[in-house]
């Protein structure tokens, strides 16, 4: 069985850069706000907590979407 655990780190499953494969990136997104959030709360209030990790999750989806969108115009005007 570790044999089999160690061997799925060698060939990494493709992700593609389609917008369908972009989608992925929201549960990363969303274990970074609830991580970073827990780590810098010194005391945690739930109704808080969830107020703040939304707030961080939809920062974060904004500026990697407008990302997402500027470097696909500068691709698509450096190959057209």
């Amino acid at each position: 069985m570790t044999t089999a655990l160690l061997a799925s780190f060698t060939s990494p499953i493709h992700i593609g850069t389609d917008p369908a494969s972009m989608l992925w990136m929201f549960p990363l997104l969303a274990a970074i706000a609830i991580i970073y959030k827990t780590t810098k709360m010194r005391v945690l209030f739930w109704g808080r907590f969830i107020r703040e990790v939304l707030v961080l999750f939809v920062t974060l989806s904004g500026f990697m979407i407008s990302a997402i969108i500027v470097l696909n115009l500068i691709t698509w005007l450096a190959t057209s």
